[in-house]
């Protein structure tokens, strides 16, 4: 449990380094959890976007390029609200990004 009351599980606590995205995907959509990621890629796969769209993954990513560690802590701090909401009134699947400033975007599906 982090400083602002959110739980978290580590993707290296349940799958070794390396491990393909569509084999780890479907734990995240059947454990209803949310899936925080600076890797862009995922809604380009074919197979990483077949498991998002199967398992009903809910995929925050941050989009602004080179941030570090503190700078995505910072943007999820600013975030952290208007995510809550974007899950509470958007269906999974989906992609939204998280800007440095904390906006929240839907990136996928596109209407």
């Amino acid at each position: 449990m982090t400083k602002l009351g959110v739980r978290f599980e580590r993707h290296l606590a349940h799958f070794s380094p390396g491990t393909l995205d569509e084999v780890w995907l479907p734990l995240v959509g059947s454990k209803g959890w949310i899936l925080l990621t600076s890797d862009k890629r995922i809604r380009y796969n074919l197979l990483e976007k077949r498991a998002l769209k199967v398992h009903a993954v809910r995929e925050f990513v941050f989009t602004s390029g080179n941030m570090s560690g503190q700078d995505m802590a910072a943007a999820l701090e600013l975030a952290l609200n208007k995510m809550r909401n974007f899950c509470r009134r958007t269906k999974p699947p989906f992609v939204a990004s998280i800007t440095r400033t904390g906006e929240v975007y839907l990136r996928w599906p596109k209407d």
